[in-house]
């Protein structure tokens, strides 16, 4: 990858999380932040697959996702609860 390509958008997280909390974060939570968005994200789109499948669905639909939400937040213990 080279050095200019950005893996993820760090400015955008910080002030995210800043609107959200009214507080700025250390050097590094950003990253932990965004890992932990797309592990979320990962199985949020895993048990929609599954839900669509359940239901004979071809594509992943708005319902399987609505559907899977509950599932897929089973896992998060976050800080913004």
């Amino acid at each position: 990858m080279a050095p200019s390509q950005k893996v993820y958008p760090r400015g955008t997280v910080k002030k995210i999380v800043k609107a959200h909390s009214n507080l700025n974060i250390s050097k590094n939570a950003d990253i932990l932040i965004f890992l932990d968005y797309a592990l979320f994200m990962q199985s949020l789109v895993k048990e929609a697959a599954i839900q669509s499948k359940q239901a004979g669905e071809r594509n992943i639909a708005a319902w399987s996702v609505k559907k899977a939400t509950p599932v897929s937040n089973r896992g998060v213990d976050g800080f913004l609860h």
